[in-house]
C-alpha cells in the first residue's frame, strides 16, 4: 500500500513531470513498485515518466466526472 506522500509525490510527477522537491525515499518506492522509470535523466533534462502502472493506478481514483479524488476522500477520511 502506497503511502500519502507516495500518492501525492505520483500526482505531482504526474502533473510536472519534475522530481524536484520530491523525497528521494518516495521516489525509490515509486519505482520499485514500477510506478515511475527512473533511468539516468539525460543532459536534456528529461523528466521523470509515470509507467502504465503508475497512470493506471491514478486513473483508479478518478471519479466517474473525471474530477481527482482528494487524498481524504480517496482514504475514506
Amino acid at each position: 500500500m502506497l503511502s500519502a506522500h507516495e500518492i501525492a509525490a505520483l500526482m505531482v510527477l504526474d502533473s510536472r513531470g519534475s522530481g524536484a522537491g520530491i523525497d528521494v525515499t518516495d521516489l525509490a518506492e515509486l519505482a520499485q513498485r514500477r510506478l515511475i522509470d527512473l533511468q539516468q535523466p539525460q543532459p536534456s533534462g528529461r523528466p521523470i515518466r509515470l509507467t502504465r502502472e503508475g497512470y493506471r493506478l491514478l486513473g483508479a481514483m478518478t471519479r466517474p466526472g473525471g474530477e481527482r479524488t482528494s487524498l481524504a476522500s480517496a482514504s475514506g477520511n
